[in-house]
């Protein structure tokens, strides 16, 4: 799902209508609406494709699923496994699931509904949920009267765990030669980002929410509205653009429009992509 607007305030609570404007210039309609001063996201997942492996990352919306005050992943009818299919893939041939955290648009596809019940999308594959992340949200629910993450734990999380396909990581987590997890708190206390690497080399980070949107290139220092820990999220942003600016290694968010993605390098005291994204 691309062009999904959101008002910047939704976003960005440190962010004012000049800034916006402002850096509307610099990034152009792709990502920001110069009129309205909205922000433009887009939810989608990846594929790491293995010798031996097929490992789906993040699991966007889903279809079919009651998300009250989300009007745009209510009962959606989407086209994600047409998608996949597409890209040469059939639900059985997915070996992983990896959720970088468990916000409702990283889950909603882990599950799809037959015969009336919530049942794995993925019969084939072990899903690897972050043991902190899990832990949280599982003792959130039991504090609260009412479903939590918009239903998306009840829908998507749980019944995955019924079947036995979950499986509950730590932070630091081989999934397969070279491809493993690695902690990015903050922005959900169990926040996960999936490294692929070849050798001593890192080709590529899908980094979730640890960045929403292009503009935390020319601010790494504004946090989201809906990260748990504002000033951890900064801290797990900074190190990342820090680690992996001015190299060949492929920065993959989850929520940056086509062709968000690709190596980074400094600019002054932020970043662009080496694409052109954030170019001044």
């Amino acid at each position: 799902m691309e062009d999904a607007a959101f008002p910047a305030s939704a976003l960005y609570p440190d962010a004012t209508p000049e800034h916006i404007k402002n850096l509307s210039k610099r990034f152009g309609r792709q990502y920001i609406n110069s009129d309205s001063l909205e922000l433009y996201l887009s939810f989608h997942s990846f594929i790491v494709k293995t010798k031996r492996h097929t490992i789906l990352v993040d699991a966007c919306i889903g279809n079919d699923k009651e998300r009250p005050g989300r009007p745009m992943w209510t009962k959606r009818s989407g086209p994600f496994l047409d998608n996949l299919h597409k890209q040469g893939f059939s639900p059985e041939d997915i070996d992983y699931v990896m959720c970088t955290h468990l916000h409702a648009d990283h889950v909603g596809w882990n599950t799809r509904c037959l015969n009336g019940e919530w049942v794995p999308t993925f019969p084939n594959a072990q899903y690897l949920f972050g043991k902190k992340e899990f832990k949280f949200w599982k003792e959130f629910q039991a504090r609260s009267k009412d479903p939590i993450m918009y239903g998306s734990h009840a829908d998507s999380i749980l019944p995955v765990m019924k079947s036995g396909q979950g499986l509950l990581i730590e932070g630091n987590h081989e999934i397969v030669d070279g491809v493993f997890t690695e902690p990015a708190y903050g922005h959900t206390p169990g926040n996960l980002v999936l490294n692929v690497t070849e050798g001593s080399k890192t080709l590529a980070v899908i980094c979730g929410d640890v960045m929403h949107h292009p503009l935390q290139l020319a601010h790494p220092e504004w946090s989201s509205c809906f990260c748990e820990n504002p000033q951890m999220s900064r801290a797990s942003r900074i190190e990342l653009l820090n680690r992996f600016a001015d190299s060949d290694t492929f920065i993959l968010p989850a929520h940056f429009q086509s062709p968000g993605y690709g190596p980074l390098e400094r600019d002054g005291k932020g970043y662009r992509m080496k694409n052109g994204i954030g170019e001044k």
